[in-house]
């Protein structure tokens, strides 16, 4: 089972160690290797440190664990988001535990654990697998895997901290951790032990079919904190910003006077922004997909803010306003500065600002008498600034075109 934000940094704290507790013999990240002063080279299971809270255990897999491994394997869930084979039986349990004995027996080998539990009964139960998969200078990878039993009893985070904990004690740097998109469960286990949030990445995580799924990622440095979470929980990765919704756009007053003619393509295009980013996630709004641009379409909706907060109130009616995004520090901030956590309250600040406009619209009967403000010194009329408006909409609409095209492949007007 495989949102950008600083990871949080703790100092004077080693959140790598406490509550760990390695028993019998004491294994490096290399393997089954003695360390230097050991004579003897323990065989597997020995060599597998055993890790625990008290309550949670991370032990070597047994032959009496098949039929639990079997359990999980066929439950929906595990089905729905790993690579198991597909129908799965006590055979493929047994091949699992060779492939289990061969990471230990590689020094560059993955190493598996089985998770045990305690529960309220005080019985031992086996409650899934945890991997690490070593990537070379410090890295590794976490795959992990729930039994259905231990779903609601906090088994997985205590089992991610206590594995994590063991390769930072043992010289490594950093975790990752991967999942198909939509696996919300996943990353909510990731979540919870200070993962920090990376994104998503297109057609990278294989399939049982031969195909390839987007896949979200995370990771966890040698200096984070295991205990708490980086950020808020606020909405799931993969939750669309804007829902989908029904296209209601029409032709308009073909007939109709200029007023009527402008404020409909104004309005229309105002829609279409709304339609280019729904079904989006906060990630994907923010992914700069043509580079070497720094455009994506959170910049974009950012920046038409900023326009229509210009033209419509600062330049049509003289108010005095604040840049939404944009400083003298950050003179490009409408774009620079996105961030996914804000996703919402951005595109929230659009529509604000376009109700605010057409308010200040309709405030402005004569098309032809100059606005309170000035551009550049000069006097503006209504005409100018809504042509203007429209050509800029239609412009920046293109770019929306290609930056949602290269994302997730729509296309359409």
């Amino acid at each position: 089972m495989r949102r950008p934000a600083q990871a949080i940094r703790t100092k004077g704290q080693d959140h790598t160690r406490p509550g760990v507790r390695e028993i019998r013999y004491r294994s490096g990240a290399s393997g089954c290797f003695a360390e230097p002063m050991t004579s003897q080279v323990p065989p597997f299971p020995a060599c597998v440190p055993e890790l625990t809270d008290g309550r949670v255990q991370l032990r070597a897999h047994r032959d009496d664990d098949i039929p639990a491994i079997v359990e999980q394997c066929v439950d929906p869930e595990s089905v729905r988001w790993t690579t198991v084979p597909r129908p799965y039986g006590a055979d493929d349990a047994r091949q699992f535990l060779d492939l289990v004995r061969q990471g230990w027996d590689d020094p560059k080998g993955q190493r598996y654990w089985a998770i045990e539990w305690t529960d309220d009964d005080v019985r031992a139960r086996f409650g899934g697998t945890i991997d690490l998969r070593p990537r070379g200078s410090g890295g590794a990878e976490i795959g992990f895997g729930l039994h259905p039993d231990a779903r609601g009893q906090h088994v997985m985070s205590t089992a991610v901290r206590l594995a994590c904990r063991w390769w930072f004690a043992n010289e490594g740097r950093r975790v990752t951790w991967w999942a198909n998109v939509g696996n919300t469960a996943s990353w909510r286990v990731a979540w919870a032990c200070g993962f920090t949030w990376h994104g998503t990445v297109p057609e990278y995580l294989p399939l049982p079919d031969g195909t390839l799924a987007d896949g979200w990622v995370a990771s966890v440095g040698s200096d984070d904190d295991l205990t708490r979470p980086v950020e808020p929980w606020t909405h799931d990765p993969g939750t669309p910003v804007v829902a989908d919704a029904e296209d209601t756009r029409d032709d308009g007053p073909m007939t109709g006077g200029e007023r009527e003619t402008l404020l409909h393509w104004l309005d229309l295009y105002r829609e279409t922004v709304l339609l280019k980013i729904g079904g989006l996630d906060a990630e994907q709004l923010c992914r700069r997909s043509v580079p070497p641009s720094t455009m994506s379409l959170l910049g974009m909706v950012r920046h038409l803010t900023e326009v229509e907060a210009y033209w419509l109130r600062e330049v049509l009616h003289g108010e005095d306003l604040p840049d939404y995004y944009c400083t003298r520090e950050s003179p490009d901030g409408d774009f620079d500065d996105i961030d996914p956590a804000r996703a919402a309250e951005d595109v929230a600040a659009y529509r604000d600002e376009v109700t605010r406009c057409r308010e200040a619209i309709d405030a402005w009967p004569d098309l032809d008498v100059p606005g309170r403000g000035r551009r550049h010194g000069k006097e503006v009329a209504l005409t100018w600034i809504l042509t203007h408006l429209v050509e800029e909409y239609a412009r920046h609409l293109g770019h929306m075109d290609l930056l949602r095209e290269t994302i997730d492949g729509r296309t359409g007007y």
